[in-house]
């Protein structure tokens, strides 16, 4: 999956400078009143997304750690979304590990481009598989 920094073409460390004028360029490019064929649509929502968390330092700090903890951690598998169990009123997405922990993601994180969750009792993490589904208005 394309970090927001791939998303920008930017470095881990670019200015909040950098980030905004690549956001700028970049959303002119490929929004979709600009573009002349229908074939990348989803290329100015990514955009989007990675601009929502990068421009904000503690939503970047937090992003910032969680991709650190993602490269350096093993991966116990992939796991889609419809095959965790759903909390209606927490609004969260559960599935058992098999050390009898439980990885848990709630929906503001799934829209916020976060899809890897760790076991809350041991070390192991999973990579949520799901697709955006854009709400018609």
């Amino acid at each position: 999956m394309e970090t927001h920094y791939e998303v920008l073409n930017i470095s881990e460390n670019a200015s909040y400078e950098l980030i905004k004028a690549r956001f700028q360029q970049l959303i002119l490019q490929h929004h979709p009143d600009k573009r002349k064929s229908l074939q990348d649509d989803t290329r100015a929502h990514r955009i989007l997304q990675a601009w929502e968390i990068l421009r904000d330092p503690q939503r970047r700090k937090q992003y910032d750690s969680e991709l650190s903890a993602r490269k350096a951690a093993v991966m116990n598998g992939e796991v889609d979304l419809d095959d965790m169990e759903y909390d209606e009123n927490a609004q969260t997405f559960r599935l058992q590990c098999r050390c009898s922990g439980t990885y848990v993601i709630t929906e503001d994180e799934l829209e916020q481009g976060i899809d890897t969750i760790c076991c809350d009792n041991c070390s192991l993490q999973i990579h949520v598989l799901y697709d955006i589904v854009e709400e018609e208005s």
